[in-house]
């Protein structure tokens, strides 16, 4: 089984986040591969049995422009029998209306590709606590089963 985690960081919360998840994938005795959102390329989750988006929201509720194309390309591809999930962090005291829209907008996008929602997605503002890490791990759990 291999599982893919795509993501973007700017402030360090979201790549602790990815680290965790990739860390929980390898005590299920999955393998796994951390990929920044610039070295995704259009066909990254092709091989993959499980495909995690790592995000934070910009500005006013936006996919990171980091991700470049790839959020328009992942809409295109055919995931069907694959799983996916999607976490992401933001800040609720400066962003409450748009916290962790991202998030939603790679839902939406991943359920376009026939992909199998393995888990609900996990938001966690601002950077990760034992309570968000005990989500992440029931999250990485539930992927691996699905």
């Amino acid at each position: 089984m291999l599982a893919k985690v795509v993501y973007v960081s700017m402030t360090g919360n979201t790549e602790e986040i990815a680290d965790y998840v990739v860390e929980e994938f390898e005590n299920q005795g999955v393998e796994v591969e951390k990929i920044e959102a610039d070295d995704a390329e259009e066909d990254v989750f092709d091989d993959a049995d499980i495909s995690v988006v790592a995000t934070y929201t910009y500005n006013n509720g936006e996919i990171p422009e980091d991700f470049g194309d790839f959020p328009e390309d992942l809409g295109e591809q055919d995931l069907s029998g694959k799983t996916y999930g999607v976490v992401g962090s933001g800040g609720k005291e400066n962003h409450a209306p748009t916290f962790c829209f991202a998030v939603d907008s790679f839902e939406e996008i991943f359920a376009k590709t026939g992909a199998k929602k393995g888990h609900e997605s996990i938001k966690i503002d601002e950077a990760p606590d034992d309570d968000d890490r005990k989500q992440l791990k029931e999250f990485v759990e539930a992927l691996v089963k699905a």
